[in-house]
């Protein structure tokens, strides 16, 4: 019997009529496949989706096996240890640990200014690898100078200055002596940012559910080899 023409209703009359006691078997393994199925797909959608630094956000989606024979109580879970992928999921508004939420701009990333950021914050620009002064001065003008004459007297290539736009920042200081510019890497003038939704598991099951069928039916006809039922 070709397998690609086996009706999965009739499959499954044959099976409860023949080999009753080898349902629990073709359910559970169609739930395990189906799961995995699931795991194997979000995880490409994750390589798809994210800037990923390492591949922990791709093996923190993890299965859980159904389990024993009882067809009504079966269940198999995919689901991610990661503890921000709520958040990427759903969305989410976070907040800085102080008074600010450190945001890298495209220029830490070695991305043009005033590009989207697509890319991981390079090592040397990371918060932690960077030295600044804190601002001194009467006037936002006059504290911006003397942070950026103290740096270039100290040979620092960041400073902390006050934004026009209101709040602070981390600049990159560029030029020479003669004329010096500055590239944002930090926006430092924010106290929470909000994280747009990025909906992985909602993407990735509606592309599995079509398949879940075939899935199921290929467990069934599985068993009803096994025992040689109906020449199958």
């Amino acid at each position: 019997m070709l397998e690609g023409k086996v009706d999965a209703k009739q499959a499954i009359r044959d099976l409860k009529r023949f080999r009753e006691k080898a349902i629990p078997y073709a359910a559970r393994n169609a739930l395990n496949r189906s799961a995995f199925h699931v795991r194997a797909e979000w995880q490409q959608e994750i390589r798809g989706s994210f800037t990923l630094r390492n591949r922990y956000t791709e093996r923190s989606i993890l299965v859980t096996r159904a389990a024993g024979k009882s067809v009504s109580s079966m269940i198999a879970f995919v689901g991610s240890t990661a503890p921000y992928m709520d958040e990427q999921e759903h969305g989410a508004t976070i907040h800085g640990r102080g008074k600010h939420k450190p945001i890298a701009a495209p220029t830490a990333a070695g991305q043009a200014a005033g590009s989207k950021r697509t890319k991981l914050v390079r090592a040397g620009n990371k918060l932690s690898a960077l030295h600044v002064f804190k601002l001194k001065g009467a006037s936002k003008r006059q504290r911006n100078a003397v942070a950026i004459a103290m740096a270039k007297r100290r040979g620092d290539r960041d400073v902390l200055l006050e934004r026009p736009s209101g709040g602070k920042g981390i600049f990159r200081l560029m030029g020479g002596r003669k004329k010096t510019t500055t590239r944002l890497l930090w926006d430092l003038s924010r106290s929470s940012v909000k994280v747009r939704p990025e909906p992985t598991l909602q993407r990735t099951l509606a592309r599995i559910q079509p398949r879940l069928a075939e899935i199921h039916r290929d467990a069934i006809i599985e068993q009803l080899k096994r025992h040689k039922i109906l020449g199958y």
